[in-house]
Order: structure tokens, then sequence, then C-alpha cells
């Protein structure tokens, strides 16, 4: 594509005249594409929860199914006695971390005055000299309000060849 400059030259007749430049080059953009690690197997660890909560830690383990920016899975919680599966889903924000929201409690042991929290998790991957691992913040809801939130901690189980 051209430019055209239009020059006016001053003289008697004050006449126009045209000049092209040619169009600048256009250099390639180079996007660096972010590193694409599958997240898809199990993960285990621990859920904290802050002070006034049931228990200040219990066990986690999460089983990830990954599909580009989408993740599914089932989460499983225990504390003792106490334990339940939850299914989950959720996807890959724009700075790399995961939002993932529990949606149904697949099974559960019975509670009579507790009720288990629906949650959601804001999980950053990090690589560290054990491996793979995820952690962030958790909150949610139960039948009866608001939990007490707190973070997840889970490490990536390593599969045997």
């Amino acid at each position: 594509m051209r430019t055209f400059l239009i020059c006016a030259l001053l003289g008697l007749g004050g006449a126009l005249t045209a000049q092209t430049t040619p169009a600048p080059q256009r250099s390639t953009l180079h996007l660096r594409q972010r590193q694409q690690t599958n997240l898809t197997g199990i993960w285990v660890g621990e859920l904290l929860q802050n002070p006034g909560g049931i228990a200040e830690r219990f066990e986690l383990t999460m089983q990830l199914r990954q599909n580009g920016v989408f993740m599914s899975g089932t989460a499983y919680v225990s504390y003792g006695e106490l334990w339940a599966e939850m299914a989950f889903s959720g996807y890959e924000l724009p700075n790399g971390s995961w939002k993932l929201t529990e949606t149904e409690i697949l099974r559960a042991a019975e509670l009579e005055q507790l009720a288990w929290c629906m949650k959601e998790y804001s999980l950053q991957l990090n690589y560290t000299k054990q491996g793979l691992t995820l952690h962030g913040p958790w909150w949610g809801k139960s039948k009866f309000g608001s939990c007490v939130p707190g973070s997840i901690r889970l490490q990536k189980k390593k599969t045997r060849v």
C-alpha cells in the first residue's frame, strides 16, 4: 500500500503535485507463547481452614482432567471419619491461574449439625524441586451460609512407569 503525500509547491501559480513514498515494512509480531503444562492427573495435599472452622487441616485429593483452558474433575476431602467427594469444573484465567468451582456433592459422610462447603478455588501452578504444585485460596458456602475460608496446597502424584 502506498501513502500519498500532497505537497504544495510555492510558486506563481500555486500548483499542486503528488509525491509517493513507500509504506513502512510490516514487522512480524512474535508473541511469547505460554508453555502449556498438562495438569491432568491425581494431585494430593491438604486443605487448610482459617481459625473458626471445624478443623485446621483436611486431607485433599483432586483428580484433574484438563482440556485446553478448561478443567473438570473430583475433589475428595477428609478429616478423620468426615469425608466428601465433590465434582468441580473451571477454566484458566489470562494470568495463568485456575478458577475452579465445586458443582455438586457426589457422596459424603452423613453429618447431623454440619454441612459441607461448596468451594471455589483460585490456584496457581508452581514448579519446585519436589515437582509441580498447585496452591491458592478457597472460599465457599454451605446450607448454613458462608464458610470459614482457607487455602490449599497440592502436589502432582508421580506416576510409576
